[in-house]
């Protein structure tokens, strides 16, 4: 069912009408608390190893599995309920970010195995460009997104975007790869600790409250819209609830 906004009578109507099925609520925790910390932990090794901080040639290697499956398979999962949850920027983020760690994890492997040759990544790299390209445009709709919700939330993904766009042209142009790529670990850095925050506080909250003395010690500094919104609110139209909208009580 679809309505337009000019339908003003029709949405009342819709809205005002008792809908006849039987709703069965399953309470989930945040997706974006298992996404955000397979986020963190993938981006925080893998980031930290492009700034030279340790590590050799061969530690990828050793790493890709952890990376794959905490932070490509933990975010994934985290999509899929992000969807059940009808948490768009959930859902796209972090189905986009896991498929790119889980894909990053089966490059290493297929390298591990000796099916593909060993690609540095402070060389040109065309290939992995034109990924990067579609990373880069959909982290910066997310950052976009999250200033309705917290600037924590927002400055993981403008930090992730800025560390993107800076290994996009890296690698499509080949040219200074090796210190711009540090350039770019450190903005990567900087949002999988932001990241650990907003985990730190998804747990807080659950454990003392989100009003209690303890969270206070660890502010995410949510926007006017976020604290006014309702927390959940009938579906439009259509069976169920979904996440408080602005404007919708």
């Amino acid at each position: 069912m679809s309505l337009d906004t000019s339908e003003s009578q029709k949405i009342q109507d819709t809205l005002a009408r008792e809908p006849h099925v039987t709703i069965f609520l399953r309470p989930i925790a945040p997706p974006a608390a298992l996404g955000l910390a397979g986020f963190a932990g993938s981006t925080f090794i893998t980031a930290t190893y492009i700034a030279r901080w340790w590590g050799n040639e061969d530690s990828p290697l050793i790493f890709f599995p952890f990376v794959a499956f905490w932070g490509g398979l933990g975010q994934f999962v985290a999509a899929f309920f992000g969807y059940a949850a009808r948490d768009t920027l959930v859902t796209v983020i972090h189905a986009l970010w896991g498929s790119f760690w889980m894909s990053i994890g089966l490059l290493y492997l297929l390298v591990a195995t000796r099916v593909l040759p060993p690609h540095p990544i402070d060389e040109h790299f065309p290939e992995l460009a034109s990924w990067f390209i579609i990373l880069t445009f959909f982290t910066w709709s997310g950052a976009i997104a999250a200033t309705a919700r917290d600037i924590i939330l927002c400055l993981v993904l403008v930090f992730l975007a800025i560390g993107s766009t800076i290994a996009c042209c890296l690698f499509a142009y080949g040219t200074s790869v090796h210190t711009g790529m540090k350039a770019a670990a450190y903005f990567w850095i900087f949002s999988a600790i932001l990241a650990w925050w907003r985990v730190t506080v998804y747990l807080i909250e659950e454990a003392y409250g989100p009003s209690s003395g303890v969270a206070r010690f660890f502010p995410i500094f949510r926007s006017g819209m976020e604290r006014q919104r309702p927390l959940l609110v009938p579906g439009l139209g259509e069976p169920g609830v979904k996440r408080g909208m602005p404007g919708v009580m």
